[in-house]
């Protein structure tokens, strides 16, 4: 899940920065795996989730959109009550993971939030359950999905018919994002673009910065540490999972960033010194001690 389009010199930086990193720090250390019997049964309940997430996915696509549309004629309040939906099967499959103790979730302010109005979420990307986790905090949200998820993905009719893929023309995203923040809604996004690296972060996009200088609305950034994300995260094989322990996810919720403080810069320069800002905040250096 991602920011706005961003131009082909974005992609060039961005491959020349991972061939960078192939020589730096793993963030994460290699572990051996001390007990080969619980590691096998950890693949396996990582394979029933998935198997639970596509599920829970294709009912929702199947039986619930259609009633909705017949409850709910208009499209905000469709898309309203549809949210809130996913937001409610998120949680229980998140509290699915949490039983059979594959995932823990921690957060440093407990139903904040859940509470956020008018504001967008911002995270960084280590794993693939990301938005799970993200959007089961997140009750009535918006979520600007990459492009390939809205096409043969099995989330593709949610995010087409809920939230904004990426291969949506700029102008109508931005109005659709101004309409849900006057709403009182949120809008989640993950300004990498995509799952970090096994060493560090990609570079950030500008969506969010742009999104909040054009509606006056603040930006929140939340860390997702925790555990090593290993089988969740870019390249990670599906029978795959952390070598000891199970995924947990430490959602550290940093002070809103305001559009104000850029206002007096061009509308060029006030997107990137806002997103520099952001990334400064959600850095894994600034955050080593919320990775464990």
């Amino acid at each position: 899940m991602v920011g706005f389009f961003y131009a082909s010199f974005d992609k060039i930086n961005n491959i020349n920065e991972n061939i960078l990193m192939s020589g730096q720090k793993l963030l994460y250390p290699e572990e051996k795996t001390k007990n080969h019997l619980l590691y096998f049964f950890r693949i396996l309940c990582k394979l029933i989730s998935l198997f639970v997430f596509g599920i829970e996915t294709i009912l929702v696509s199947i039986i619930s959109f259609p009633i909705g549309k017949l409850l709910f004629r208009k499209k905000n309040i469709f898309r309203y009550n549809m949210r809130y939906l996913v937001y409610l099967l998120f949680q229980q499959f998140i509290g699915f993971m949490w039983l059979i103790g594959i995932v823990k979730i921690k957060v440093n302010k407990k139903g904040y939030l859940k509470n956020v109005r008018s504001s967008i979420i911002v995270a960084n990307h280590p794993s693939y359950l990301d938005s799970p986790v993200m959007i089961a905090q997140l009750p009535h949200t918006s979520v600007i999905a990459k492009a390939s998820l809205s096409k043969r993905n099995v989330m593709h009719t949610i995010i087409n018919e809920l939230y904004m893929p990426t291969s949506m023309p700029y102008e109508e995203m931005m109005q659709l994002a101004k309409e849900d923040l006057a709403n009182g809604n949120t809008i989640m996004l993950f300004p990498e673009g995509t799952r970090s690296t096994p060493y560090g972060q990609n570079r950030y996009k500008k969506g969010a910065a742009r999104i909040s200088l054009a509606t006056g609305c603040p930006v929140i950034p939340v860390y997702i540490g925790g555990t090593s994300k290993k089988g969740l995260g870019k390249g990670d094989k599906i029978l795959q999972v952390a070598p000891n322990h199970g995924y947990v996810y430490d959602l550290q919720i940093k002070a809103p960033v305001y559009p104000d403080e850029f206002k007096d810069l061009p509308e060029a320069i006030a997107a990137k010194r806002m997103t520099q800002k952001i990334r400064e905040v959600l850095s894994d250096e600034a955050n080593e001690q919320y990775r464990y």
